[in-house]
């Protein structure tokens, strides 16, 4: 089920997917969310609504990456890499194969094309401002706030050289190790 912009999904109506359809538990570290490729144009629209603080990181031959700070991690979005020798790369389509050499194999040691969620607070705000259906239970290794508890902090926020310093550290991880070390400093 793909969501389009015209659904109920961010004003609260039902009938949308539920979270867990649209934010899978990665395979990098625990608290990191993949992006299901269809939310993420809507999902970078809210973040840009937002003010956040935001970094990018362009390194020669490693993963773009933009990310934006948020209370105890963030998302990040990781661009196709070209390695050398090889012509530029392009994110395939949904269901497509890539093209050899234009982006990382599985198991590179960079990380692949994407958007992730960093941190469990990171992903209970944006399924509680997305207006997505279910999350009541917690996560293994998720700290439970008191309800209500994430959305008053982020509402709180002022963008500082905290959180700039924040989104500056999520944008070098181009890599799993260094997205692990990101993900273990942040956690609270």
């Amino acid at each position: 089920m793909a969501i389009q912009p015209e659904t109920g999904v961010g004003n609260g109506a039902s009938g949308g997917p539920r979270w867990d359809e649209v934010f899978t538990p990665s395979d990098l570290a625990e608290g990191v969310f993949d992006v299901r490729w269809d939310l993420r144009p809507r999902l970078r629209r809210w973040l840009a609504d937002q003010g956040l603080a935001t970094a990018s990181g362009r390194e020669t031959h490693r993963p773009a990456i933009d990310a934006w700070a948020m209370l105890d991690g963030g998302v990040i979005a990781v661009s196709a890499v070209s390695l050398p020798g090889t012509p530029p790369g392009a994110v395939p389509l949904p269901g497509q194969e890539t093209a050899a050499g234009t982006t990382p194999p599985r198991n590179s040691a960079l990380l692949s094309p994407g958007m992730r969620l960093i941190g469990h607070r990171t992903l209970r705000l944006v399924v509680a401002r997305l207006g997505l259906p279910g999350g009541d239970e917690p996560l293994p290794g998720e700290h439970r706030d008191v309800p209500g508890l994430v959305e008053d902090l982020f509402d709180a926020r002022r963008r500082d050289a905290g959180s700039a310093e924040q989104a500056e550290l999520l944008a070098t991880c181009t890599d799993r190790t260094s997205l692990r070390w990101v993900v273990t400093a942040l956690r609270p």
